[in-house]
């Protein structure tokens, strides 16, 4: 009987063990099923808290399985290796942001990003591109198909004052970075163009960046107009004085030097209050636009994107994270705590709508003088700006901020761009130099 009783005892054990060993299994499997994402400590922090919430929301409304692990590397050459090793080898992260440094343009060459289209239509679902701006969304098609999926833009646009125009003899109607560098070089006077070093590089390369096409590989490098606007835009940055010690804006006092731009964060809230600060202070405010090949045209770019691997093995567990950044609430939420402006056309509309709950002047406003002072300067703020906004024309991949640290700008050509910016090389043998490097790039 004790033997008996004992060897129930084992068997029960047995079974509890085996049971245990089969729901560890199902844990497993359940977790190669999620879908991966790299980062650097957290460096793309937008993509990062998107997914962190969307993790939060699977719980609720999917399961498990379609939350998305996040894997932090120290360095960007670790996560650099780790992924040009595991993309050579059919494999890598399931999700690409925008803001990583990798030569996507040959990714869509290499079939390593898949097309979102294809996998909607495999799947028959609908992610919501149709509640999106079309002219933002096409940026991320290239030959029809639909590579990269912006979540984030900007409007490439930059604030200042009719005033400050007017020292140069300059208005905003007829305003243009030759005819600013014209007199700019006419003036003799110390300037600073944006107040940062960083944002002269950034221009500088938006400047290059309109005469490459990286869908047919051509460029335009060796066209007049390509040199003699190189002329204006490098007079523009090699005659700057800005002092990186000090703080600049559009106008200048005890604490802060002026700038002729300024680039602000383009969150409607954000733009609407500098807007409305300019105004109070005496200023009249205006919008000029970033440099364009086509002088009349207004351009955006991509602040946030991401991209999918085509070797994802749950390829259905893509669309749910893509829909849901693109939603609206999602969509309106991170607008506000970012700072850019959302993709989604009604997310769009809250912000506007909300306008006035995020922003408080109670700490500068006296007078109902005063008041109506803002509240006139709010209104040309949000007309002006709806008018950009409804009339941008194309849109580019990479952020305005990010555009030194893209693949092709950081390791193809920034070595030349340097050599030519601080004097070393002549303008002949950049545009030489230039030519032949992003040729090799986009052929080979």
């Amino acid at each position: 009987m004790k033997k008996v009783f004992s060897n129930s005892i084992i068997l029960a054990i047995l079974c509890a063990m085996l049971l245990s060993l089969t729901s560890c299994d199902e844990y497993k499997v359940k977790s190669n099923e999620k879908l991966k994402y790299y980062t650097i400590n957290n460096e793309d922090s937008v993509c990062v808290e998107l997914i962190q919430k969307y993790n939060n929301y699977c719980l609720k409304n999917l399961d498990e399985s379609y939350q998305i692990e996040i894997v932090e590397f120290e360095s960007q050459e670790e996560m650099k290796l780790k992924m040009s090793t595991e993309i050579m080898a059919g494999e890598g992260p399931d999700i690409f942001s925008l803001s990583q440094k990798l030569p996507f343009e040959k990714l869509t060459d290499s079939k390593t990003i898949a097309d979102v289209n294809e996998l909607i239509s495999e799947f028959s679902y609908d992610i919501g591109i149709d509640n999106c701006n079309s002219k933002i969304m096409d940026a991320g098609v290239i030959d029809g198909k639909r590579y990269f999926i912006p979540l984030f833009y900007s409007p490439d646009v930059f604030i200042t004052t009719e005033e400050t125009l007017n020292k140069y003899n300059l208005t905003s109607s007829e305003f243009s970075f030759k005819a600013l560098s014209e007199k700019l070089s006419k003036n003799k006077k110390e300037y600073s163009l944006f107040g940062s070093a960083d944002d002269n590089i950034a221009f500088f390369y938006s400047f290059l960046d309109q005469y490459i096409d990286f869908n047919s590989g051509n460029t335009e490098f060796n066209s007049d107009k390509f040199s003699e606007d190189l002329d204006s835009i490098y007079s523009l940055i090699k005659n700057d004085t800005t002092d990186e010690n000090v703080y600049y804006f559009l106008y200048e006092n005890i604490n802060n030097g002026a700038s002729i731009l300024y680039k602000e964060m383009p969150a409607f809230s954000i733009i609407v209050k500098t807007y409305s600060c300019l105004k109070y202070l005496g200023s009249t405010p205006v919008f000029v636009n970033n440099y364009n090949m086509d002088d009349d045209s207004i351009s955006a770019s991509i602040d946030v994107g991401i991209a999918v691997n085509d070797n994802c093995k749950n390829k259905e567990k893509l669309l749910p994270f893509i829909k849901y950044c693109l939603s609206c609430d999602v969509q309106k939420n991170m607008s506000e705590e970012c700072m850019y402006l959302p993709v989604n056309s009604d997310a769009m509309e809250k912000c506007i709508d909300s306008i006035d709950e995020v922003i408080d002047f109670e700490d500068i406003i006296v007078s109902d003088k005063e008041k109506a002072i803002v509240e006139t300067a709010e209104s040309a703020a949000i007309r002006d700006y709806k008018y950009i906004i409804n009339n941008i024309t194309k849109c580019n991949l990479y952020s305005f901020n990010c555009l030194s640290d893209t693949y092709f700008n950081s390791s193809v050509i920034s070595d030349i761009v340097d050599k030519y910016l601080n004097g070393d090389i002549s303008k002949e043998k950049f545009i030489h130099q230039l030519t032949a490097a992003t040729e090799i790039y986009l052929k080979e």
